[in-house]
């Protein structure tokens, strides 16, 4: 088996996309890219719509070769959504492409433990004709030597506010691979329980989301208390999403677990770059001319100067790199 990670905070935008490979199949999960509108009072940074847009193209490259989709839930950093949205390359025609009638969508439940938002978008999914999905909440599915387990739905944080999501255990004769999706530290006991209880040989996990000010201080130090206990039982955690929307991550998580994690980008041997993190100081020092996102907005923009920006940063390889070696493993596979 073998994990690639596309779209992430540690890969410059809000996502948690990923492609896994194992002898029997290819999976997508999570198949979408989505940037903060605002944060700092400040619009993305033109080379974080570059990430965004190279993210998007990167899912929409690779997506013939996926066998199964796996959809944790609903929000738009982890759901395609039916819509023009600019910021994140997507609209009608991108949400048909992905979803598509050749592939398996193992898919949280659109009926049950979802708020009204969550709710409203899974049904573009589970009302498409000719589609072959399933219900992914509590449930197992076995292709060959390959099988997926999901956990029962657990909050997308401490409660149903913000609706429940699934967390994926992936597990062959070679390894073993969990992804807890939006759990918030995890947040809960049943989210933590779930993952100490499959013992995966790798953990990817979201982190607690101390960047949002909404969350007090009694909720980040469960968080991390709950990671705490993955770490010490788990040797190969990785964190990103949620909680590297910060510059510091490194730094606090050594104050708190006494450890510091590897992100999700660092699994397949790229240093971070996170760019909402920064968008601040993106601005300051790459001042932006106001034309652009007028331009932007009306569909005039360049893709050789969105390359060119992440050549310019060094992070333009990432995706080049990731391609070819997705393609050559599913090659070796077959």
């Amino acid at each position: 088996m073998k994990v690639y990670p596309i779209a992430c905070e540690s890969l410059g935008t809000r996502s948690f996309a990923h492609i896994v490979v194992t002898d029997d199949i290819v999976i997508m999960i999570d198949p979408s890219v989505s940037l903060a509108p605002t944060r700092f009072g400040l619009p993305p940074h033109p080379l974080e719509i570059a990430a965004s847009w190279k993210s998007r193209r990167t899912i929409l490259d690779l997506i013939d070769n996926v066998d199964v989709i796996v959809q944790t839930h609903y929000h738009a950093d982890h759901f395609t959504i039916g819509v023009e949205r600019n910021f994140e390359f997507t609209n009608r025609k991108t949400f048909e492409v992905i979803y598509s009638q050749d592939k398996i969508i193992l898919a949280k439940d659109h009926k049950h433990h979802l708020n009204f938002n969550q709710q409203k978008r899974a049904k573009w999914l589970w009302k498409k004709k000719n589609l072959d999905i399933k219900i992914a909440d509590s449930s197992e599915y076995v292709f060959g030597d390959t099988k997926i387990t999901f956990s029962d739905p657990v909050f997308h944080g401490i409660d149903s506010k913000r609706g429940c999501v699934v967390e994926t255990f992936i597990e062959d004769c070679k390894s073993s691979f969990l992804y807890t999706s939006d759990v918030c530290g995890p947040a809960t006991k049943e989210a933590t329980d779930f993952v100490l209880e499959k013992s995966p040989d790798i953990v990817i996990l979201d982190g607690p989301t101390v960047y949002h000010p909404n969350v007090t201080q009694e909720e980040k130090e469960v968080a991390f208390s709950n990671l705490k206990l993955i770490t010490d039982n788990i040797p190969n955690v990785y964190i990103d999403h949620h909680y590297l929307r910060i510059k510091n991550w490194s730094e606090i998580l050594k104050e708190e677990i006494g450890k510091v994690l590897p992100s999700f980008s660092q699994l397949n041997n790229q240093k971070p770059f996170l760019l909402e993190a920064i968008r601040k100081e993106l601005h300051q020092q790459h001042p932006v001319n106001e034309k652009f996102y007028t331009n932007f907005n009306n569909g005039i923009y360049s893709r050789e100067k969105f390359n060119q920006l992440l050549r310019d940063f060094n992070y333009y390889k990432y995706w080049l790199k990731l391609r070819s070696d997705v393609e050559l493993m599913i090659e070796r596979r077959i």
